[in-house]
């Protein structure tokens, strides 16, 4: 009697599902007209064609750019902390190229729930979401961390390879892969590539090693291994905390020689881009003794090294906006801070506050001040990548 009662609340639960899954749809349809009235238009860009670039890839992401106004172009450049209130609505209306889920999402929720919930964002995006989480493993994990999504949370690097050597930093990899893919999300923001020097150190329960090789290694084993399972990844966070303060709650002044940083720091940021990652996370961190004075979220010259020095074509992000290692640094105008991580040269922003943040871009864009095609040239990284990963079904073949 018991397992007839399961089956039917089971066939119940899966029924009330495709109905509410309906109703949101008819409501997104009606809303549609209302909200793009509501929605801040521009033209679209510069015409050309498409045709004229030789690699398929390139070739669609143009062919759809060449088909988005400058509000979408710039919201496709937002991974926007997601909204307590109206993200489906916001989504609709902004086109974001993703959304950050935290803690809060999965605390009283069911997986059932968030299956829904991010299937209902994608719905709303025209183009296919990135759905993203900090889901480092040891102290950092936003969604295991609740038993009704997973008996146990994911270990730390360090206590998987401890465990069971690289046969445990890849089989943890690909479940957590599994694990997130089935939720519906497509990102983690993972592995930490940062290489601290003691205990002591801000970031250290988040590293897998004092050892810049030994991390590197790691970063090679996660990375390679979520791309064969078609998962995104996001190496953080560039050029490396190592005993640096942390940037969340004021500024950091990195006054270690450039040369040590490169011999040290960036090394497991070079296995990440040998292995293909496809996302990399820039910090708050001021390195004082490359570019004085300007975080490296938004330092140009430290973007031109991860691209010239590093080889680097895929998506450049900065950490979140709303952190006081950046934050302070333009006396807290949040609109500024967006437009300075775009000069900075960064391809997608961790946004806080999408309606200052994005008008403020759009702003900058109109007035010259940022020029539209380095706009585009973000958006083709972001399309590029979502079409690599099966986000966008592959029009031309190789």
């Amino acid at each position: 009697m018991k397992k007839i009662f399961k089956i039917v609340i089971s066939i119940l639960s899966i029924v009330l599902t495709l109905v509410i899954a309906f109703d949101v749809y008819v409501v997104l349809k009606s809303k549609s007209d209302s909200i793009a009235a509501d929605t801040p238009q521009t033209t679209q860009g510069p015409a050309y064609s498409a045709e004229e670039y030789s690699d398929p890839l390139q070739r669609q992401a143009r062919e759809i750019i060449g088909q988005m106004t400058l509000y979408e172009k710039i919201g496709q450049m937002l991974l926007y902390y997601i909204p307590k209130k109206e993200p489906l609505e916001k989504m609709r209306r902004w086109q974001f190229g993703g959304y950050i889920l935290f803690s809060r999402n999965f605390e009283h929720s069911t997986p059932m729930q968030t299956i829904f919930e991010i299937a209902s964002y994608q719905a709303a995006a025209k183009i296919p979401a990135f759905m993203a989480v900090d889901e480092e493993g040891g102290g950092v994990n936003r969604v295991s961390q609740y038993s009704q999504y997973r008996n146990e949370p994911f270990k730390s690097g360090i206590s998987l390879y401890n465990q069971g050597g690289w046969d445990a930093v890849k089989n943890d990899s690909e479940e957590k892969a599994d694990f997130l893919s089935n939720l519906g999300i497509n990102t983690v923001l993972a592995p930490v590539a940062d290489v601290p020097y003691s205990r002591s150190d801000y970031i250290y329960t988040r590293a897998f090693s004092t050892d810049e090789n030994a991390v590197g290694a790691y970063v090679k084993n996660v990375v390679e291994t979520m791309n064969k399972k078609q998962f995104l990844s996001c190496v953080k966070h560039f050029p490396g905390y190592a005993d640096n303060v942390n940037t969340h709650t004021g500024t950091s002044i990195d006054d270690r020689a450039w040369n040590s940083i490169e011999k040290r720091d960036i090394i497991p940021f070079k296995a990440a881009v040998e292995s293909g990652v496809p996302m990399v996370m820039v910090s708050h961190n001021i390195i004082e003794n490359f570019d004085p004075g300007v975080p490296a979220s938004l330092s140009l010259k430290l973007h031109q090294y991860i691209r010239k020095e590093l080889g680097y074509n895929g998506i450049i992000v900065c950490d979140g906006l709303g952190m006081s290692g950046v934050r302070d640094y333009v006396n807290g105008d949040k609109g500024e801070v967006a437009v300075q991580a775009v000069l900075g040269g960064n391809d997608m922003l961790c946004a806080t506050d999408v309606g200052v943040q994005l008008r403020a871009v759009a702003a900058a864009v109109e007035s010259g001040r940022i020029a539209e095609s380095q706009i585009d040239d973000s958006v083709e990284r972001i399309l590029i990548t979502k079409i690599k990963y099966a986000m966008i079904e592959r029009k031309y073949e190789q």
